[in-house]
């Protein structure tokens, strides 16, 4: 039987929907309050000794991309780390940066003893469809390329990210969805770790039409960042938009998948993980039946959201102990 969402994020939906809310704002106001509601609401600092900001260039040597590499903190009871993860923030691929997802990073590296590199692709409107793509296969390539300079060339290197920070992390997998792109990624990623991840911007499952109010994440908001992020919604019948609707995805790596129920992206994330299985991937599909999304976001006020982030700390330490 499905839980009712937890007392203190259902409340803290509600005080931030006296604000104005983000799909009525322009993407350039929207960022900085999205970012302001986790640095007040969300995870604790986390304080970690060896963080490193760096700027890598694109392939075509257009831009340059900021990313954030955070190494945990050693204890005496703490083996070296054996594995690091290129982690992709969410946002819709129009809101969301390095600094929304910092306190994240900072306590995953931490808590499961991970190296993380953190990548702040380009967003839309200004830079719209496909360009997070390109910039994603990029940080990877870049990554797989400088292993030794960032002391990971014996680590085992997987993606991830929430949202649709998961989204482009799941397409660093399908090579094959990726052929018509002027850039290939040169090695898969061993394993990837998707927070209640958007992979069918179609729009039109039940969670998707039904999610009006009470959550973080509303059809009203995942609808303006359609509008924003494609340059037109007849793409997203495409894989490459779609991952969902990819015809082969049996070549994608052991996988952790969180879904929660008061999400509009649940119906699509629940179906991701089931084609996965049916499909022979090793998959840890769990389902918070009483969270919302971005429910890390609610930290400071909910103890459920606590424990949620706890459950996810751990469950990248079990990914990351074979």
């Amino acid at each position: 039987m499905t839980k009712t969402l937890d007392k203190q994020q259902k409340i803290t939906a509600n005080i931030l929907a006296c604000m104005p809310p983000l799909h009525s704002l322009p993407p350039k106001l929207a960022r900085p309050m999205f970012t302001l509601v986790d640095r007040l609401l969300g995870i604790p600092n986390t304080p970690l000794n060896n963080v490193k900001n760096i700027s890598i260039a694109t392939h075509d040597g257009r831009a340059s991309l900021p990313l954030r590499i955070y190494y945990p903190n050693k204890s005496l009871t703490q083996n070296e780390t054996t594995h690091a993860m290129m982690f992709f923030h969410g946002g819709g691929g129009v809101i969301g940066s390095l600094n929304s997802h910092d306190r994240l990073c900072r306590y995953l590296a931490q808590f499961s003893n991970v190296v993380i590199i953190s990548v702040g692709y380009r967003l839309a409107p200004e830079h719209k469809f496909p360009t997070a793509i390109h910039d994603a296969i990029d940080a990877w390539n870049w990554l797989h390329n400088n292993k030794q300079t960032l002391a990971l060339q014996n680590h085992h290197i997987g993606a991830a990210g929430d949202s649709a920070g998961a989204y482009l992390a799941t397409l660093l997998s399908l090579t094959q969805t990726l052929n018509s792109r002027p850039i290939k990624v040169s090695t898969p990623p061993e394993f990837q770790y998707l927070l209640y991840p958007m992979v069918d911007l179609r729009g039109l499952t039940p969670s998707y039409l039904n999610a009006h109010k009470g959550m973080l994440l509303t059809k009203k908001l995942m609808d303006y960042f359609r509008k924003h992020f494609l340059v037109n919604l007849s793409q997203s019948e495409h894989a490459i938009v779609s991952p969902l609707l990819a015809d082969d995805l049996h070549l994608l790596p052991t996988t952790y998948l969180l879904s929660v129920e008061h999400d509009p992206l649940k119906d699509s994330g629940i179906a991701f993980a089931q084609t996965l299985i049916a499909q022979g991937v090793s998959v840890t599909h769990e389902h918070f039946d009483d969270c919302m999304h971005s429910f890390i976001s609610t930290y400071k006020v909910s103890q459920r959201a606590q424990q949620g982030v706890n459950q996810i700390a751990q469950q990248l330490k079990q990914l990351c102990s074979t």
